[in-house]
């Protein structure tokens, strides 16, 4: 059994009433996306907090797209590439992460993109109040 333990007490699982605990505000965006041949490349989220002390959940589905074409999703710190996942059509990411400030979808085969790669995407930060 894990938990918690402040001044040589261990607590259960669940009731940590003498540790320093963090408040934390999570917000929730959900949306559509498109990705053309005109604009390859999207940016789906940009972080305005310290990324070290943010907390990203999501889900980015592609639906539609055409045959054989991927979409890359990149998780950036600045300029700095920190993650690299690939989706093809019908595909769905789940993550949780910290440490990036943006999200990017670059669409991926030859233009025109026909049809326009297509999906959603879902992320809910989680920040410290404070």
């Amino acid at each position: 059994m894990s938990g918690c333990s402040c001044n040589n007490q261990t607590l259960a699982v669940g009731n940590h009433e003498c540790c320093s605990q963090t408040s934390f505000v999570q917000d929730k965006l959900c949306a559509p996306y498109t990705v053309t041949a005109a604009t390859p490349t999207i940016t789906i989220y940009a972080l305005n907090t310290n990324p070290a002390k943010t907390f990203v959940s999501g889900t980015i589905s592609l639906d539609s797209g055409p045959t054989g074409g991927t979409v890359t999703v990149e998780f950036l710190l600045g300029a700095t590439l920190v993650e690299t996942e690939i989706l093809s059509v019908g595909a769905s990411l789940a993550f949780t992460k910290n440490g990036f400030t943006s999200i990017t979808l670059t669409g991926t085969g030859a233009a025109p993109f026909t049809p326009p790669y297509q999906g959603e995407f879902c992320l809910t930060p989680r920040y410290p109040l404070g």
